[in-house]
């Protein structure tokens, strides 16, 4: 599913709906997944369009999905879509949080073996003593290195590794009461909008506003 709309500017990309145009309802979720429509899991590149227009937004406010759907199966199907894309994201929130849950953890162990691992290699250094030997001064300055690259872990994670994931999350967060889905028909999608005299007629379900663009 190749989007060939898309907002060029940054001021566009804040102002925008979050825009997936398809063919058909079917192609929004994963095909290959057998569960109801409503528990279906997105389709993959799907799913990767929300999240990377999602993760370039500014604020962390409530963004709008906007689904445009160019057949006639739409109607009677809203509900269903507006549950299965709340529910994949609700997912992928809490599948995201877990990963950064796990890797916080991971640091806190890195880092305190990295404390107790420079303390060791510390002391060992400086019970060799001040010996001229050249050998013994390599020894004292090889402990020292392998003691600080102890802590080459904890620093990578808590320096570098934590923030995509907490980008990601921010990503995922799921659809929340104001989102839109809009069904529109193949002429008014692909003409760049309805013709003139055709009217829409809206409704809310399930937190959705969906605006229907009749033929």
């Amino acid at each position: 599913m190749e989007q060939r709309e898309w907002p060029r500017t940054h001021d566009e990309l804040q102002a925008t709906p979050i825009q997936v145009r398809v063919a058909s309802v079917d192609q929004i979720f994963n095909p290959m997944d057998p569960s109801p429509l409503e528990m279906r899991s997105l389709d993959l590149e799907v799913a990767d369009w929300i999240e990377e227009w999602a993760e370039d937004l500014d604020k962390d406010d409530p963004i709008v999905i906007e689904v445009l759907v160019a057949d006639q199966q739409f109607s009677g199907r809203e509900e269903a879509v507006a549950s299965g894309i709340h529910h994949h994201f609700e997912y992928r929130e809490w599948q995201v949080g877990r990963q950064l849950h796990k890797l916080m953890r991971e640091g806190r162990v890195s880092l305190l073996i990295g404390l107790v691992a420079i303390s060791v290699f510390s002391t060992a250094a400086r019970l060799l003593g001040d010996n001229p030997s050249g050998m013994v001064a390599v020894l004292q300055e090889g402990l020292g290195v392998v003691g600080w690259v102890s802590m080459w872990k904890p620093l990578e994670i808590f320096l570098y590794e934590w923030w995509p994931i907490r980008r990601e999350r921010r990503a995922c967060r799921p659809p929340q009461p104001g989102r839109h889905i809009q069904s529109a028909g193949r002429q008014a999608r692909l003409g760049g909008g309805p013709r003139e005299g055709e009217g829409r007629q809206r409704r809310l379900f399930g937190g959705f506003q969906h605006r229907r663009i009749p033929h």
